[in-house]
């Protein structure tokens, strides 16, 4: 199972490109699109998913991440999706203690004239928290193989912390 961010994602992209995508505005990007997002309860960050999290503490929030899509196609049919996304605040845990966190996510992806259904391309993704119980840093470069539907294929090229599960995408150290 894809982490549900990078579904998110990925959804967004296939938005742009279902509306068709002309050589007349390709290269431009709608206006940033807001949706709510949140890492809350069982889901949320806890020492079930991430080990660094002390045993008995969730850390939870919900609120706006901002994300910008670009899709063009050139010439040759060949179309590029590029999404960025962000998120930051605060967030708290079931001890009342308060966090500051800061989460980036960002992809570019293509197809090919000769494999039109298939997106190679390369994710970076960020997430960092700061609080009195613990300091996350996380994040990672991986090559990215999707068909915008259904197939999402990470292949880790640089890693810290514990982010994700490479293997299924899911969420680990990094909530988001």
């Amino acid at each position: 199972m894809i982490a549900l961010k990078r579904l998110t994602l990925l959804v967004v992209a296939l938005i742009g490109l279902s509306l068709g995508v002309s050589s007349a505005w390709a290269g431009l990007g709608g206006p940033p699109s807001v949706s709510t997002v949140s890492f809350v309860g069982g889901a949320g960050l806890s020492n079930a998913t991430c080990q660094y999290v002390p045993a008995g503490t969730t850390i939870s929030w919900t609120g706006p991440e901002t994300a910008s899509t670009i899709v063009r196609t050139d010439r040759s049919g060949v179309t590029t999706v590029q999404v960025v996304s962000h998120a930051s605040g605060t967030a708290t845990d079931n001890h009342g203690n308060a966090y500051a966190f800061n989460y980036s996510n960002a992809f570019r992806v293509s197809n090919s004239v000769g494999d039109p259904g298939t997106f190679t391309g390369t994710m970076t993704d960020s997430f960092s928290l700061a609080g009195p119980a613990l300091h996350l840093s996380n994040g990672f470069i991986a090559a990215l193989t999707t068909n915008l539907i259904d197939v999402f294929v990470f292949d880790p090229l640089n890693s810290r912390g514990d982010p994700i599960g490479f293997a299924d995408g899911s969420a680990h150290c990094d909530p988001l």
